[in-house]
C-alpha cells in the first residue's frame, strides 16, 4: 500500500515588490516569476500619491519570515502609521490587537535596566540602537492612542536618559545618541545639555561629516522642539537628500532610511521646508523602493516619509487604471477610476501589467506597484555566491555523505558559511529547510540565544532550522542532527543565507534527494 504526503516546495516563501511612477501615458511591468498558486499573492496597485507605495512595503513587512525586535517593531510601526489611512482598510481594533502582541513580545525582551535586546534581554548596558528604535515606536503608539504598558515605557525612557550621557566612540554611536535625544525631546524631556555634550564630541571627532548625516537631522528636530529655532534651522539646512555614497552607513542606517527620516522630521518640525522638497529630491526615496532596495527598518521609515510627503502635496485625483496583458496580447482591465489608491489582484495568466494615466500628470506623477509573493516553481540548479558562500553536508555515523537512510536513524548535518567580501557581514540569516518528513533531533540543537561560536540566535521550526550569525572570511561551521519520520524519496532543499539588512548580499547551495527505507 502506498500513500502520498503533501509538503511545502523545497524553496523559501519570498515576497518581491516592484514600484515606479508614470508622468504620462502607460507603464508596462513584465511578469516573469513562476510561482505555485498555493499561498500565492499577485497584487497590483496604482495611486495618485506616493503613499500608495506603502501597500507593498506593508505586505513585505507582514510576510517577513524573521522576528528580531527591530523586525517586529518595524511591522507594527508600519501598521500604526497606516491605521488612520482609510484606503488601507485597517480597522482600529485590528491594529490594536496586533500592537498588543508586539508590546508583549518587546516586554519579554526588555531587561531590568530598560534595554531592549535584539532577540532576548541583554545583560550589558551599551549604546543600543534597538532600544531607541523601540522607544520611537512606543512613543508614536502612545501619541496615536495605542498606549504601551506604562512600566515598560517608563523603564525604556529611563534607559534612554542614561544612554544619551554615554561617550560615543564612532559616528554610528553618536547617531544613535542623537536619535535617543530626539525621542526624549518628543517626550517632553529637556535635552539641551545632552545636545551640547554630543555636539562637543561631534565637532572634535566628526567635524567634516556629521552635519550632512542624519545625526544632524535628529539634533535639528530636537532643537526645534526646544524652540531653539535658529540653531535648528541652521542644522537642518546642512542635510541634503542625495544618494550619499560617501556617508557612513551600517545595518541600521541605509540611504533610504536616512532620507526617509529626514522627510519625517521635516513633517513634524519643519513643515515649510517639507513643502520645498522637489519631485527630483523625492525620487531619491522612490528609486530604492522601486528597485526593491529596502529592508525591514528602511521600509518602516519609508512608509512614514511617503505618508508625510503625500499629505503635503495632496492634489486633484487623476484618472488611472490597471490592466493585465495575456500571451495572446489581450488586455483585460482590472480597475480604473479617479481614486487615491486602487488595488487589485491579477491572474496567473498575466505576462505583463499595464498602468495607465488618462492625461499628463504633474510633479512626480502617479505611482504603481506590483507585489508577487509565493513559492518559486524553479529550484536553483547551481550555487549562488552573491557576497556569501554557504554549503551543507548530510553525513552518516561514519561521517560519509548519505543519500539513503533508515527510518528514525539520526543524520549529522554540517553547515559551513562565510563571506567572500572584504568585510564581515552582520545579521545574516542562514536558513536550512529540512527535507519533507524530517525533523530536528531536539537534543542536538538548542533554540534561543546561541552557544554556537559566531551564532547569535537559533530558531528551530517545524520545517527548518534558522541561524542568525555574523559571517567573516573564516568558515563558520554549525553541526546538528535530523531524523526521518516517514519513508519514501524526499527532496533535500538548497541551503540559503541572506543579509537581513542588505538583501542583495546572499548565498545559496544546491539541493538533492534522500531516500528513507524501513
Amino acid at each position: 500500500r502506498r500513500a502520498t504526503l503533501s509538503v511545502r516546495p523545497p524553496v523559501l516563501y519570498a515576497t518581491f515588490v516592484r514600484s515606479g511612477n508614470i508622468k504620462k501615458g502607460n507603464a508596462d511591468v513584465q511578469i516573469t516569476r513562476a510561482i505555485y498558486s498555493e499561498f500565492a499573492k499577485r497584487e497590483a496597485a496604482v495611486a495618485a500619491l506616493p503613499l500608495g507605495l506603502a501597500h507593498g512595503l506593508y505586505v513585505f513587512l507582514k510576510d517577513f519570515p524573521h522576528g528580531c525586535s527591530e523586525q517586529i517593531t518595524s511591522g507594527a510601526f508600519c501598521r500604526l502609521l497606516l491605521s488612520d489611512e482609510a484606503d488601507f482598510g485597517l480597522s482600529r481594533a485590528e491594529v490594536n490587537t496586533q500592537l498588543e502582541k508586539t508590546f508583549a513580545t518587546l516586554r519579554r525582551r526588555q531587561n531590568d535596566q530598560g534595554v531592549f535586546g535584539y532577540w532576548a534581554p541583554e545583560t550589558n548596558e551599551k549604546i543600543s540602537f534597538n532600544s531607541v528604535y523601540v522607544m520611537d515606536f512606543l512613543s508614536a503608539a502612545k501619541t496615536a492612542g495605542f498606549a504601551p504598558p506604562a512600566d515598560m515605557f517608563a523603564s525604556g525612557l529611563r534607559y534612554l536618559q542614561k544612554m544619551v550621557t554615554l561617550e560615543p566612540s564612532t559616528l554610528a554611536d553618536a547617531r544613535t545618541i542623537a536619535y535617543g535625544i530626539y525621542v526624549l525631546t518628543r517626550e517632553g524631556v529637556v535635552t539641551t545639555n545632552y545636545i551640547l555634550n554630543l555636539r562637543d564630541y561631534l565637532d572634535q571627532h566628526q567635524a567634516d561629516i556629521w552635519q550632512n548625516d542624519v545625526t544632524g537631522v535628529y539634533l535639528a528636530g530636537a532643537l526645534k522642539l526646544l524652540h531653539k529655532d535658529k540653531d535648528a534651522d541652521d542644522l537642518i539646512g546642512a542635510y541634503k537628500i542625495d544618494k550619499g555614497s560617501a556617508r557612513d552607513y551600517n545595518d541600521f542606517c541605509q540611504p533610504l532610511g536616512a532620507n526617509a527620516q529626514y522627510i519625517a522630521i521635516l513633517a513634524r518640525a519643519f513643515p515649510a521646508r517639507l513643502k520645498q522638497i522637489s519631485a527630483a529630491e523625492f525620487e531619491q526615496i522612490l528609486q530604492p523602493i522601486g528597485r526593491g532596495e529596502f529592508n525591514t527598518l528602511s521600509a518602516a521609515y519609508a512608509v512614514s516619509a511617503l505618508k508625510s510627503y503625500s499629505h503635503t502635496i495632496a492634489q486633484t485625483l487623476p484618472e488611472l487604471s490597471i490592466a493585465e496583458i495575456h500571451r495572446d496580447k489581450r488586455e483585460v482591465t482590472l480597475t480604473s477610476g479617479a481614486k487615491l489608491l486602487q488595488r487589485t489582484v491579477f491572474s496567473k495568466d498575466a505576462i505583463a501589467l499595464r498602468f495607465k494615466s488618462a492625461g499628463r500628470l504633474s510633479g512626480p506623477g502617479a505611482f504603481f506597484q506590483v507585489v508577487e509573493a509565493g513559492f518559486d516553481r524553479h529550484v536553483p540548479a547551481q550555487p549562488v555566491t552573491a557576497g556569501l558562500e554557504v554549503h551543507r553536508e548530510l553525513l552518516d555515523k561514519n561521517n560519509q555523505p548519505v543519500t539513503r537512510t533508515k527510518l528514525g536513524e539520526p543524520i549529522h548535518v554540517r553547515l559551513q558559511a562565510r563571506t567572500v567580501r572584504d568585510e564581515s557581514v552582520t545579521n545574516v540569516a542562514i536558513i536550512d529547510l529540512l527535507p519533507g518528513g524530517f525533523e530536528v533531533v531536539g537534543a542536538s540543537l538548542q533554540p534561543g540565544v546561541s552557544t554556537i561560536s559566531g551564532v547569535d540566535y537559533v530558531d528551530v521550526r517545524e520545517d527548518r532550522a534558522v541561524f542568525y550569525a555574523t559571517l567573516s572570511g573564516s568558515v563558520l561551521e554549525i553541526n546538528y542532527q535530523i531524523k526521518s519520520s516517514n519513508r519514501g524519496e524526499f527532496t533535500v532543499p538548497p541551503i540559503f543565507a541572506e543579509s537581513m539588512y542588505e538583501r542583495a548580499i546572499k548565498g545559496c547551495g544546491v539541493g538533492g534527494k534522500i531516500t528513507v527505507t524501513e
